[in-house]
């Protein structure tokens, strides 16, 4: 089944796609796509499509 979730990660000094799907598969997420919906000082706010079993 896919679903859509929103998820927080912690914000680093350059960003870059490559740290968001690097931090993506270290949460063992089956992520078929993904959105920067907002961000603050410390946090990126992920919308992600993911497939769940």
């Amino acid at each position: 089944m896919i679903t859509t979730k929103e998820i927080k990660i912690k914000r680093n000094e350059e960003f870059s796609s490559e740290y968001i799907e690097q931090q993506l598969t270290i949460l063992g997420l089956d992520v078929l796509r993904w959105a920067v919906v907002d961000c603050d000082d410390e946090t990126y706010t992920l919308s992600l499509a993911i497939v769940e079993n």
